[in-house]
């Protein structure tokens, strides 16, 4: 190929490149300014309204009522995040701008202590006293600009036609409905080829094994659910994975801009971009290099989407509420990455490591230590996925992990040149929430709890390669 030829090749898929990029820019900036729309709208909602139905709630014990009695757990019914969310309603704002752009909460040091054997958790606590009081808004409430708080937005909106104790069931029967949408169709349909036993595979984990029996009544957790199952019925539905590849990249940056908008730092980041390599590698489309462009594209557009809907939240800030917002997003960024987590461990559980002869200052002091101690509270938490049972949990993700390990060695055998290419993207997605543990050590170590879930992706991973196809050739035929 002459230099001419080269140069022009690369023009082409820079030109190319570029018209992807610009239409994947645009759909985020106009989801972004619908999210503030919907955000501005929401600060018209009845604040009295709110209120009423938050102290009749409180007046029926919602707040404080226990969830999933069959684990023997505590587990409350309405979640601390739900609580601060809700909290977020009661306060005052100086302006209605401030109000769309940002949410107040109450500090975090009034919380109260958790009281013994009771699923009430502190912020809950809190919003109970508040709600309790002549005046439930906090004199001393603070902005808490680190997210969108879509979820806010959501609740505020809701709250002028539902109870709060619907808000919970909202989103788990959306999740739910959605993962059958895909389900359902796809096991009707399972002789039909690896595409249909792949999606099935991944419904069924989202629906049965994410943990969605306990974190979905919460609607701050389900509503980041909701994105996923959003965005896996509408790849498997309208086949955008191997179809035009401006609508992916449309479609991609919306699923970034909606995972930013309901994000908690509770795992919908690693986990959207790990189901957008296994949508792309199960059903993208049937050559080797559209398959590989679309998956890195589509890597960098999420990831894109995810930072340009947070700087635009931090550039509102920054105009018209607080100048010094970047400090403290730096600050809240460097504890999550960082290493020093003892002063957030519960006391009992310091207590309890001392009692065992470990020196909990060790932990902190040693990377490796610090690894495997994050390692032991995931194993604890995968009483998420084992419904109550962490003993279950356990042996559910140790099986996941074992037959995806032995699956990728087998399946890497497959001379197919697009099979070999679905195996190295699936390959890449299986290492999104490994590597995203290890940057975010701190925080997975301190929320095990949640970031335990996107760990269930294995599952889907050991279901898709165990419906790898004989012949490989026939891979995209049964379309």
């Amino acid at each position: 190929m002459s230099r001419s030829d080269r140069f022009s090749v690369l023009r082409n898929v820079a030109s190319r490149s570029a018209g992807l990029y610009a239409r994947a820019f645009l759909a985020a900036l106009i989801s972004v300014a619908a999210f503030f729309a919907a955000s501005y709208a929401a600060t018209f909602v009845d604040r009295q309204s709110i209120t009423d139905k938050l102290t009749r709630a409180n007046a029926e014990h919602a707040l404080e009522q226990p969830w999933a009695a069959w684990t023997g757990r505590a587990i409350p019914r309405v979640g601390g995040n739900d609580c601060l969310i809700l909290a977020a309603l009661l306060q005052h704002y100086p302006s209605r701008l401030a109000e769309t752009i940002s949410a107040r909460i109450p500090p975090v040091e009034t919380q109260p202590p958790g009281r013994a054997g009771d699923p009430t958790i502190p912020a809950c606590l809190q919003l109970i006293a508040a709600l309790e009081r002549p005046d439930h808004s906090d004199t001393h409430a603070v902005f808490y600009h680190r997210y969108l708080h879509g979820q806010r937005v959501f609740a505020a909106l809701a709250l002028a036609i539902v109870s709060p104790q619907a808000l919970g069931w909202i989103t788990l029967l959306a999740n739910a409905a959605l993962l059958l949408a895909v389900l359902i169709p796809a096991l009707r349909r399972r002789n039909a080829g690896w595409r249909e036993r792949g999606y099935a595979a991944v419904a069924a984990t989202l629906l049965l094994f994410d943990g969605l029996w306990l974190f979905g009544i919460y609607f701050s957790f389900g509503l980041s659910d909701l994105v996923l199952a959003a965005f896996l019925a509408w790849a498997y539905h309208s086949g955008v994975a191997h179809r035009d590849e401006s609508r992916f990249a449309i479609s991609v940056a919306l699923f970034g801009v909606a995972t930013a908008v309901f994000e908690f730092l509770t795992g919908g980041i690693p986990f959207g971009l790990a189901l957008l390599l296994g949508i792309v590698a199960l059903d993208g489309p049937p050559d080797r290099e559209a398959m590989l462009w679309r998956a890195f594209h589509g890597t960098i557009i999420f990831v894109l989407a995810i930072v340009l809907t947070l700087a635009i939240k931090l550039v509102l800030v920054m105009l018209f509420v607080d100048p010094a917002v970047l400090a403290d997003f730096e600050t809240a960024l460097s504890a999550r990455v960082g290493s020093t987590f003892m002063q957030s461990l519960p006391p009992q559980e310091i207590a309890w490591l001392s009692a065992h002869g470990i020196d909990p200052s060790t932990l902190e002091r040693h990377w490796f230590f610090a690894l495997a101690y994050m390692l032991a509270r995931l194993g604890y938490a995968t009483f998420v996925i084992g419904y109550g049972s962490p003993i279950l949990g356990i042996a559910i993700m140790g099986a996941a992990v074992l037959i995806s390990a032995v699956l990728f060695v087998r399946r890497a055998r497959d001379r197919d040149p697009v099979m070999r290419t679905s195996w190295l993207i699936l390959l890449g997605s299986a290492l999104v929430m490994p590597l995203w543990s290890v940057v975010f050590l701190n925080h997975t170590l301190l929320h095990a709890i949640w970031m335990v879930r996107p760990y269930s992706w294995f599952i889907a991973l050991a279901g898709i390669l165990l419906a790898w196809p004989a012949a490989a050739r026939d891979r995209h035929s049964v379309r």
